[in-house]
């Protein structure tokens, strides 16, 4: 029963064209609609991490169809799905398998790095931390690393991911990961990123908003 209610209401708060994907539901679309609000900003090339089915890079290559587009996941099947939604809107789209920590590029090779609604699903911190830095070794200096994060000081935010395998069969054993603010700032103090931009999502609180996207800077 639960899993029945949870699905419909998924269902309802997706995004057009993105019912049923795995990556689809309320909080998902929202981060990729501020994603797509902040890189429109920036020109070059920019690289997705964590890509899946490709739904931030269709809504961004519809929004700034003038930018190189990479894409980049760990899942050969769902790279099969960016590759047949990003098709129908550019088929100069770019999509490698590859782990965020291992990134197949030399340094410095994008303006823009982006990797939304990923990090939550990282097995640790120090899996966190070994993707920050490697999304910045790509970064040129003077370019934009952008990311959100689940946050562990929002205390419903731990008691949902705990009981999210009642209601939802696709995140069963996944690691649903929740983040201190300053263990993440810490971390860009290693990779020599400066944050340009915090903000909270869903919560007026930015302290306690479960949602924290950043948009830093390369130095």
């Amino acid at each position: 029963m639960l899993e029945k209610i949870y699905y419909r209401l998924h269902r309802m708060t997706s995004g057009p064209g993105e019912e049923g994907e795995y990556s689809s539901g309320y909080w998902q679309r929202r981060i990729r609609e501020r994603a797509v609000e902040i890189c429109r900003q920036h020109r070059g090339r920019l690289l997705d991490v964590g890509c899946g089915e490709g739904l931030f890079l269709g809504r961004m290559m519809t929004a700034r169809p003038d930018l190189q587009v990479w894409g980049v996941d760990e899942w050969e099947g769902i790279l099969c799905r960016a590759e047949k939604r990003t098709a129908r809107i550019n088929s100069g789209v770019r999509l490698l398998r590859a782990d965020a920590s291992e990134l197949p590029f030399e340094d410095g090779s994008f303006d823009v790095v982006v990797c939304i609604n990923v990090l939550f699903n990282m097995e640790s911190i120090s899996v966190v931390r070994s993707a920050l830095k490697d999304m910045a070794r790509v970064c040129r200096k003077g370019g934009r690393v952008i990311f959100d994060f689940r946050n562990s000081l929002n205390p419903l935010l731990a008691v949902k991911y705990r009981l999210a395998a009642c209601y939802d069969p696709t995140v069963r054993g996944l690691p649903l990961n929740t983040y201190e603010p300053d263990d993440i700032r810490e971390i860009l103090g290693e990779t020599n990123l400066d944050v340009a931009r915090e903000e909270g999502m869903f919560f007026a609180v930015r302290r306690f908003a479960p949602v924290i996207m950043m948009e830093t800077v390369k130095k």
